[in-house]
């Protein structure tokens, strides 16, 4: 598969585990790596929709995703589109930001360390 790596924070993990792949995870991340993906919220962060199985990307979830390191794309936070509210509110919109910001710099080893003290999820690992 190539290309970045691909984390999702412990929050994120646990929510998507109810509702996404890590397939479809995986498949979203290269679509935000190719530039695929609804909008840039600045800071780093993007916005993407991600399907969920039987059920188009329209009516499924949406992602808060820091997509500017250079070695790591990481997924944020989720929402289900059924779920009250229309969207990320502004305050959910400037933490991702200020998350995003703290994993631009962050290198290889310090990814690694955040994934090994459980922060982080290591995801679509080739084999």
């Amino acid at each position: 598969m190539g290309g970045k790596r691909i984390f999702t924070t412990k929050t994120f993990g646990r929510w998507a585990k109810k509702l996404l792949s890590e397939a479809t995870l995986c498949r979203a991340a290269r679509e935000i790596e190719a530039g695929e993906y609804e909008a840039d919220l600045g800071g780093g962060v993007c916005k993407n929709r991600v399907a969920v199985p039987g059920r188009g990307k329209r009516g499924s979830t949406r992602t808060l995703v820091a997509k500017k390191n250079v070695t790591a794309i990481i997924f944020l936070a989720g929402r289900e589109k059924s779920a009250p509210g229309t969207d990320f509110s502004d305050q959910e919109e400037a933490a991702a930001r200020i998350v995003a910001q703290a994993f631009e710099k962050a290198a290889g080893r310090k990814l690694d360390d955040l994934a090994q003290h459980g922060l982080l999820i290591e995801i679509c690992i080739e084999k």
